[in-house]
């Protein structure tokens, strides 16, 4: 029943007209009084009063030409009645419609035009009765505030609804932006540590099957090492799983990847094979760790496409530290005349993972092939991008486990040619 009853809705029109049928009764009440044997309400009155009440109701379709006529029917009341009459009530609703429908130089001319008319035929018709019949103008006046009120509410809530509109729909893009990319660093991160080892299993299970008849113990200790990769591959993934799966629980955590440990990264590549000439640096002092996690994914990219594309080639690494910025230079030779080379590279997530690292923390990423043959990476990375212990989330980094550490890495260093 309540439910029907705020659903109900009344038309305009009738409201107007009960509106009307109101302030026509209080006219018909205030003069229809007896005054020294003298009746105020006259014939001439009563029709202008019902002419006021007519033409109100044209507030909603022409709501200055419904101000000008109950204006006309006010004036001429005010002139020839020389009675004091309520009748300026319909022209406070014309002027509350004129202020609700109308621009704003519109009404204030008209609202000001009203005014003006009201006090000249008070001021110069009226005997005696200024005040009296002045309180017409002040009606007047009183129904435009009231209708700027109402509009400068209306205009208010409007605009409380069009915030929050749009605060859901910032929230609803500021959430879908924060999926994207986090969606985006999960891919970054499997890729990181999946790739590394399964190019290392890949080519340990080819030196398996090119030396199992002939060296049987080199066999299994390939594949020893393979066992190992796959081990380790799947203790990530179950890692990675875990952060995605458990939220609002503490997990255990693990240091993540840093230049500290490039060494045995690099002994992980040579135990498959690749010569890497890489002379750690004297001294590169502390860098903020977005930097460091940065640098470290670029050479590990770097030396897995080497082992993907360049099989048989020498690597060279080199880390320089100057003033606000942080070298990192990984190339190659070439490979050998087998090898698939390089022409898919730009197809796969490596060096579009390594742009895009380089990219947030506004550096500078240079791949290509190099002028005497192979392929060389160059990043320059901004020391001011990030501080000394700064949020381990940056950069795509993991603060759950180091996806790094690879099982039995250096067992083959002593058939590699690197330097280490």
């Amino acid at each position: 029943m309540d439910a029907r009853w705020r659903n109900l809705r009344v038309h305009p029109l009738v409201l107007d007209c009960a509106l009307a049928t109101v302030i026509l009764v209080g006219n018909g009440l205030s003069l229809g009084q007896r005054r020294h044997g003298e009746a105020f309400l006259t014939l001439s009155g009563s029709l202008l009063i019902i002419a006021g009440a007519v033409f109100m109701l044209l507030r909603r379709r022409a709501p200055v030409v419904a101000l000008a006529l109950t204006t006309l029917v006010g004036v001429t009341y005010t002139i020839t009645q020389q009675a004091k009459s309520p009748i300026g009530l319909f022209m406070a609703c014309s002027a509350y419609m004129v202020v609700q429908r109308t621009e704003r130089r519109t009404r204030a001319a008209a609202i000001v035009s009203v005014m003006a008319v009201t006090v000249v035929a008070a001021a110069v018709y009226t005997d005696g009765e200024l005040f009296a019949n002045l309180v017409n103008g002040l009606v007047v006046l009183v129904g435009a505030c009231i209708g700027e009120a109402t509009q400068y509410r209306r205009a208010y809530l409007r605009e409380l609804e069009d915030r929050a509109v749009r605060a859901e729909q910032t929230r609803d893009e500021e959430a879908q932006r924060r999926v994207i990319e986090e969606r985006l660093r999960i891919a970054h991160e499997l890729h990181d540590v999946i790739a590394h080892h399964i190019a290392l299993m890949n080519v340990q299970s080819g030196v398996a099957a090119h030396v199992l008849r002939t060296q049987p113990d080199e066999a299994e200790r390939a594949l020893a090492l393979v066992r190992s990769g796959g081990r380790t591959v799947l203790q990530e993934l179950t890692v990675l799983l875990g952060v995605l799966r458990r939220s609002g629980s503490p997990l255990p955590t693990a240091p993540t990847p840093s230049l500290h440990e490039l060494g045995a990264l690099i002994d992980s590549f040579t135990a498959a094979g690749v010569q890497v000439d890489w002379v750690p640096p004297d001294s590169i002092g502390d860098l903020p760790d977005v930097i460091e996690l940065t640098a470290y994914r670029i050479v590990q990219e770097s030396l897995t496409n080497v082992l993907k594309h360049a099989p048989g080639a020498t690597a060279r690494v080199r880390l320089t530290r100057s003033t606000g910025a942080f070298t990192v230079d990984v190339t190659d030779s070439g490979g050998t005349a087998a090898s698939p080379g390089r022409e898919g590279l730009g197809a796969g997530h490596g060096l579009v993972g390594m742009r895009e690292r380089v990219a947030a923390v506004h550096g500078q990423l240079t791949t290509g092939p190099e002028p005497g043959g192979g392929f060389g990476v160059h990043a320059v990375l901004p020391l001011e991008t990030g501080v000394v212990g700064d949020d381990p989330g940056a950069a795509g980094r993991r603060p759950d486990a180091d996806p790094q550490r690879v099982p039995g890495a250096g067992e083959f260093s002593t058939r590699s040619g690197g330097r280490c």
